[in-house]
């Protein structure tokens, strides 16, 4: 798991509980993903969308 996306979690706590919540597969998934982007600017925008996702604020990856 990427460092930026394991702090974003401990940050949030509900956020976490959704992800755990997730099948394993799909949380393989949103990880894969964010663990392969190049950027530094790129794996800090997709950190907050997957949050958000995990919120129930928005789509992530093709996911509602």
């Amino acid at each position: 798991m990427h460092p930026k996306f394991r702090l974003a979690l401990a940050k949030n706590k509900t956020a976490n509980a959704a992800f755990i919540k997730l099948p394993l597969y799909y949380q393989k998934e949103i990880i894969r993903y964010i663990n392969n982007l190049k950027t530094a600017e790129s794996v800090d925008r997709n950190v907050v969308k997957a949050i958000d996702h995990l919120l129930g604020k928005q789509r992530f990856i093709g996911r509602n």
